[in-house]
């Protein structure tokens, strides 16, 4: 499938995000992910809890029976299991039955619910993305709420997307020296199990960083900056704002310019379809709540129109790769780079 060989496109043995964690409650939710649906509610004691999301009796959504303590009690016939998916009773036998419903491994790391849907014996929690690389609830770093955003397109569009930003130019053009993605130049990197790509930019103050650092924070003359972003598996993708290396006529880069890290969390819903969590993280401006809600409208509205740029893609993909080769160039070496990454995954699942 598109642009992979094989039947499958997704891996499996990965930690996505099945939730930001406020959305789980005592009140069941049902999502699919990985083509699959999925219960999730919260226990007595507050632990997120994850099942398949189908009574094994009729195939009713569990998600329209009811909680009964931890357990889930199906509103078709009252089949109830509980937390850990074992069948704890059924009324018409006036007992429960030797049947376990899947249920998969769930890590809550705020902001965000982790869910492993591979072999559970993998499921090795030290494998979730280093919070302490990406200032993600960090001492010293904040967040605003995340954003859930729906694609109705594979992910690996949306991968495309952010290993190539030269789109930056074209579809953000509100972003202040977007112009400078058009042609820069990009170094690439493989470390620490990461794919990084690094573009040094020459920027001079800007609306954007009016915006990001305040009036007061500004610099006259030309910075050299740089845009980074590091793949850290199909799941999780991060890009930076502009991370100041120099400044003309400064000794040091002044301590209000700085980090800004935007991070991209994917988890396939199906194979046409996408789950795409965001927020961003910084170290500056830390008790800023204007801000935080600043940052959140303008980072839905750029995520919004990456969103309907792949919507579109999608709708005519299958019909445009059969009937023409695609076209790579320079700028897509991050992207090809990646896809090779994840080809290398699934074939591993696969053998």
């Amino acid at each position: 499938m598109y642009p992979f060989q094989g039947e499958k496109s997704f891996v499996a043995n990965r930690w996505y995000v099945a939730a930001v964690s406020d959305e789980i409650t005592r009140t069941p939710i049902e999502r699919t992910l990985l083509d699959l649906p999925v219960l999730l509610y919260r226990a007595e004691d507050g632990s997120p809890v994850a099942m398949y999301g189908l009574c094994p009796h009729r195939y009713f959504p569990l998600v329209k029976g009811q909680l009964v303590g931890d357990a889930i009690q199906c509103g078709y016939h009252g089949f109830t299991f509980d937390k850990s998916g074992k069948c704890v009773f059924i009324p018409t036998q006036n007992s429960g039955s030797g049947y376990t419903q899947r249920t998969f491994p769930v890590v809550e790391k705020a902001p965000f619910v982790w869910i492993w849907m591979g072999d559970a014996e993998l499921a090795d929690e030290s494998l979730i993305v280093d919070y302490a690389a990406i200032g993600l609830s960090q001492p010293g770093w904040t967040h605003p709420r995340p954003i859930h955003l729906h694609l109705k397109g594979r992910y690996q569009l949306l991968i495309d997307n952010l290993m190539d930003l030269t789109h930056v130019a074209f579809i953000h053009k509100q972003i202040g020296g977007s112009e400078a993605f058009a042609n820069a130049k990009v170094i690439y990197e493989e470390a620490d199990g990461c794919f990084k790509a690094t573009r040094p930019l020459a920027m001079p103050w800007t609306s954007y960083h009016d915006f990001l650092y305040g009036p007061e924070a500004r610099f006259e003359g030309m910075s050299q900056t740089e845009s980074r972003t590091v793949f850290f598996g199909p799941e999780y993708i991060t890009t930076s704002g502009p991370v100041t290396v120099s400044i003309e006529g400064y000794d040091t880069v002044p301590e209000g310019l700085g980090r800004l890290f935007f991070h991209h969390v994917i988890t396939p819903e199906t194979e046409h379809s996408t789950h795409y969590f965001g927020t961003t993280s910084r170290e500056f401006r830390l008790d800023d709540p204007a801000l935080d809600e600043m940052l959140r409208e303008s980072d839905l509205d750029v995520r919004t129109q990456d969103v309907e740029a792949i919507d579109a893609i999608e709708a005519r993909l299958e019909k445009a790769a059969a009937r023409e080769r695609e076209l790579l160039v320079r700028s897509d070496t991050a992207a090809v780079k990646v896809r090779g990454i994840i080809q290398a995954m699934l074939d591993r699942e696969a053998a």
